[in-house]
């Protein structure tokens, strides 16, 4: 997959938005964006956590 070949954190991918996303797993997107503070700078997704993005920085 290219979005996690061009991820920083390749151990951690599968729980970020963009493959969460890719998977079609929407009620954990909704869970885990709730609140957001961080955005990704590669698939501009909105997190709860920066852990949950490949690049992120704050909202």
């Amino acid at each position: 997959m290219k979005e996690k070949e061009s991820c920083p954190k390749p151990e951690q991918h599968k729980a970020h938005m963009c493959q969460l996303k890719h998977e079609g797993r929407i009620e954990e997107i909704d869970r885990h964006s709730a609140k957001a503070k961080f955005v990704c700078n590669k698939c501009n997704a909105k997190a709860d956590e920066e852990g949950y993005l490949c690049s992120p920085r704050p909202i």
